[in-house]
């Protein structure tokens, strides 16, 4: 068996305000094998969100481990973790975070821009990605002149481009209809089938149940982790939590 893209353990969080420390994850410990698609899944305030934060490498643990592809994250420097953002990981955001001044295919060459990538080869890219998720007519619109439906399957060729191993999404049905909901994750789900690596933080069980795995977080722990077949959940692995 190959080694997780993602190892975490006994990854904490906590911050400070004022006289206050409030813990946003407490002694996590997770596992994300290559190809794996992962649903996490928590009420408001769970740390959900701070664990996307991390996983994506936006933000350093308080305490714990985590081994992204084999590497210690803590020992790499800030240049070093924004590289990993740029090269291995992909984005997808709930706000679809496009600039409204540049267009479908300009907010995709964006962040191969930043990389360093010739003109070229990175038009070629953007081309690419958008044709994948089937906007090669909408090359040259607006954000305004898409809709909901479609802004998130520009930001989710942005998040192909660069060709990562990892793709993290945030609520990406979030701010979209059902129907509009449903294309954006056949997209993530075929990406999935072709090997890439998924996680996803949602609020919505329809959504998740397109996932292989359900984790389950509340206050800042892992409750459950279950494995999913065709949608219907197989196994469900308890976590004990601390103390009980």
């Amino acid at each position: 068996m190959s080694d997780p893209v993602i190892a975490l353990r006994a990854i904490a969080k906590t911050y400070r305000t004022g006289y206050v420390t409030v813990t946003a994850l407490a002694s996590v410990d997770l596992d994300v094998e290559p190809g794996d698609m992962v649903a996490i899944m928590g009420p408001s305030g769970s740390g959900k969100s701070t664990l996307m934060n991390l996983l994506g490498c936006l933000d350093r643990p308080t305490a714990g481990e985590y081994r992204l592809a084999g590497r210690p994250v803590a020992r790499l420097s800030d240049d070093q973790l924004a590289d990993v953002r740029n090269r291995f990981i992909g984005f997808v955001f709930q706000n679809y975070n496009l600039l409204p001044r540049l267009n479908a295919l300009q907010n995709v060459e964006l962040p191969l821009i930043y990389r360093g990538d010739a003109a070229k080869r990175r038009r070629q890219a953007a081309l690419e990605s958008l044709a994948a998720v089937g906007l090669a007519e909408r090359v040259h619109h607006l954000p305004a002149q898409l809709s909901g439906g479609q802004q998130q399957r520009v930001a989710v060729a942005r998040a192909l481009a660069g060709r990562p191993q990892v793709l993290l999404a945030d609520e990406p049905t979030g701010n979209l209809d059902s129907r509009s909901g449903q294309e954006v994750m056949a997209i993530i789900q075929g990406l999935n089938d072709g090997g890439m690596t998924v996680v996803m933080v949602t609020h919505d069980e329809r959504i998740a149940h397109h996932c292989r795995r359900i984790v389950r977080v509340l206050d800042g722990r892992v409750l459950a982790d279950e494995v999913l077949d065709d949608g219907q959940r197989i196994l469900a692995s308890p976590v004990q939590a601390a103390g009980a």
